[in-house]
């Protein structure tokens, strides 16, 4: 358990997320942890929830804090910014989740010596899979990286990125998630089409998809050494995998991946 102060400068929804997840996971404590807000009733209901510290202020926030997360609308991070380092933010660490805004927005608000991360957080949080993307300012001190992995490895798992891998991060790991429950939809449609309950085939798809998973991990093999396992000569499966080659599937993936890339770079 990190043995420091953090304060929030926002409470929205992925705010939260983080917070109860550094709590469940014993990674801080309610204690450790304040939160500024404009919305009164958003931090009524923080403060019930999760017995933390609220303020309407960020000064108050961040006073005697180490760690400050920035979770504010991207257009309102530049004012947080200002205000931060007209505190001169006590020393602490800064960790952004706004969207969109680099190290560089950062620095030029926060001045060339404040330590800086910037993080995509794990949309999976809840499964406590997934990844969150990290990238770090130079004068990252090595506990500082130890604190983030503590913090964010509460959520899932953390990867420290080149902020030039960010955008490819967004568009293949953060929005990876809904590639695969496309995928898991119309496996369950076809287990219908197979005459299966849809509530009896989602169960068998979730299954399927989650061991999957896991054998690949605990292995350590290659997706198609397993399949190649699986395939017998003039068998079922071999049919099943010749179709989805046909249909160009791993084709469409990258496909799909290159789509979200692209729409992140013009953004």
């Amino acid at each position: 358990m990190l043995n420091k102060k953090i304060a929030f400068i926002g409470g929205g929804n992925m705010a939260e997320g983080i917070i109860k997840a550094m709590i469940q996971e014993e990674a801080c404590s309610a204690e450790q942890i304040n939160v500024s807000d404009v919305v009164q009733s958003r931090l009524d209901y923080l403060a019930e929830q999760y017995q933390l510290k609220t303020f309407t202020s960020i000064a108050d926030a961040i006073a005697d804090v180490q760690m400050i997360f920035v979770a504010v609308r991207p257009q309102d991070a530049a004012g947080v910014f200002q205000e931060l380092k007209e505190k001169e933010q006590n020393g602490s660490l800064v960790i952004s989740i706004c969207a969109g805004i680099t190290l560089a927005k950062m620095q030029s608000g926060l001045g060339d010596q404040a330590r800086l991360a910037r993080v995509m957080p794990n949309v999976l949080s809840d499964a406590h899979h997934g990844y969150s993307g990290i990238c770090l300012s130079a004068e990252i001190t090595s506990e500082d990286k130890a604190d983030l992995t503590t913090l964010f490895n509460a959520l899932g798992k953390s990867i420290f990125i080149e902020e030039s891998q960010f955008d490819a991060f967004t568009a293949f790991s953060c929005a990876g998630p809904a590639y695969i429950m496309e995928c898991i939809s119309g496996l369950i449609d076809a287990g219908v089409q197979s005459g299966f309950s849809r509530s009896a085939s989602r169960d068998m798809v979730l299954e399927n998809f989650i061991g999957s998973g896991l054998a690949l991990d605990q292995s350590g093999e290659h997706p198609l050494a397993r399949v190649d396992k699986m395939t017998s000569p003039g068998g079922i499966t071999i049919d099943g995998i010749s179709s989805l080659n046909k249909a160009g599937l791993t084709g469409i993936l990258m496909a799909a991946v290159g789509a979200a890339l692209k729409r992140t770079k013009e953004l």
